[in-house]
């Protein structure tokens, strides 16, 4: 997926919450504006925006001094899914289906996004999300793939948010169950509030499976630029677990065994997966609506 002029104005958005959340210094943030807006100049139209975003986060850092403006929002987002583990996890057992329930709550959690939006309610989206339909259902589809790679179905898990990876643990756990033999993946250094090997210490994620760094500081996952322990797990994935927009919009174009796991926030992404699955126009809203979806082709 490439970078729109809307993506443009969206950098513009995050550049102002990143200053409202990580700082009460006027003066620090009208700079991350000013430079936010130089920023704009050097976007590559032809890459993906988490790629761009790179850049710009690293001017945020930069513009603060601190390597992890977000610090204190991950560290709240992952006390907040933890304070809900037990009682998601007890509505998922008791589920008619529970690997679909899993699905429904990992994807649920996919709400806490500091860079597609900025206000939200994750125990109203979490209590929501068992009631709520998918508006791309490939579930059929994945559980299709999964027979006919069982007894040891090898599966790459892509993590994308803190807090969003304690209810991801939940989704292993039931993969787990049906036999995937199951590894995850986060990002290797602070960027937005995207998870990382700490955040997969701190919430419990690497007791729950074996955990890897995809080699990169970007909000998704540019294969050319990931580590080449990363792209081995991937090439010999039987199935991938992409979680998240940046996930999405990094991989859209690559050909391989992905169900795409997340929340749509954004109407680019949105016309997106319009265009990729040759929807009618205007078939989704862009916001709040819920995703298993299959790569295409």
């Amino acid at each position: 997926m490439q970078t729109s002029l809307d993506c443009l104005v969206c950098f513009v958005r995050q550049a102002r919450a990143t200053g409202l959340l990580s700082t009460d210094n006027p003066v620090a943030r009208r700079r991350i504006i000013e430079e936010a807006g130089r920023f704009l100049a050097t976007v590559d139209p032809q890459q993906s925006p988490p790629e761009n975003a790179v850049a710009l986060y690293q001017m945020f850092s930069s513009v603060l001094r601190t390597e992890d403006p977000f610090a204190r929002v991950k560290q709240e987002s992952n006390e907040l899914a933890l304070s809900m583990l037990a009682e998601m996890e007890k509505r998922i057992v008791s589920a008619p289906d529970p690997l679909r329930a899993a699905i429904r709550v990992a994807i649920g959690g996919n709400i806490i996004d500091y860079a597609a939006q900025h206000v939200f309610d994750v125990a109203e989206t979490m209590n929501a999300c068992f009631d709520q339909e998918f508006v791309l259902d490939d579930y059929t589809a994945l559980q299709q793939v999964m027979a006919d790679t069982a007894p040891n179905t090898n599966l790459l898990y892509l993590c994308d948010n803190c807090g969003e990876i304690v209810f991801d643990s939940l989704l292993i756990g039931q993969l787990r169950k049906h036999g995937c033999r199951v590894t995850a993946a986060v990002r290797d250094r602070p960027i937005i509030n995207d998870a990382t090997l700490e955040d997969a210490r701190v919430t419990g994620l690497d007791r729950v499976c074996p955990v890897i760094s995809n080699g990169t500081g970007c909000p998704g996952t540019p294969l050319a630029h990931c580590s080449e322990e990363f792209r081995q797990h991937f090439e010999a994935a039987d199935i991938i677990i992409s979680k998240g927009m940046g996930n999405y919009e990094t991989l859209s174009e690559v050909k391989a065994p992905i169900f795409f796991l997340f929340t749509i926030k954004c109407s680019e992404v949105a016309r997106h997966v319009t265009e990729c699955k040759q929807l009618p126009a205007n078939s989704l809203q862009g916001t709040g609506e819920m995703v298993l979806m299959r790569q295409a082709g």
